[in-house]
């Protein structure tokens, strides 16, 4: 779970959002600040002005040592398989690149995403 801390624009006019992520389950457990950049900080700001379920589902959010986010799964009701991926291929483009449904999820159960998809998500996973 998180909040948005802050959004903005960089010198460039590449968007940028930083981000606490913590558990609300664990208070021991202490916060992580983490940066979203480019078209992932975007969606994160257009999301967040939304009703939309897949702005409230626990999802997992990846990022690297610099602790720059670089993609987000969201879990599909029946686990092997996740509902969506949202990432993008370095960490100022400006382009998403979605896997799954293109629109907002808007149920708390979401369906994986087909098999095709799966498939062109682990390919492009693969090669970038």
């Amino acid at each position: 779970m998180g909040t948005v801390s802050s959004i903005g624009f960089s010198s460039k006019g590449c968007s940028t959002a930083d981000l606490i992520l913590g558990d609300i389950t664990n208070w021991n457990k202490p916060p992580v600040r983490v940066e979203a950049h480019g078209a992932l900080a975007k969606y994160i700001n257009e999301i967040e002005m939304t009703d939309a379920e897949e702005r409230y589902i626990q999802s997992d959010w990846y990022y690297d040592s610099n602790l720059f986010l670089y993609r987000i799964e969201v879990p599909s009701s029946h686990g092997h398989s996740p509902a969506k991926v949202i990432t993008q291929a370095d960490f100022l483009s400006s382009e998403l690149v979605i896997f799954g449904p293109k629109d907002y999820i808007e149920t708390d159960s979401p369906e994986p995403m087909t098999r095709e998809q799966y498939n062109a998500w682990i390919d492009w996973k693969v090669n970038h």
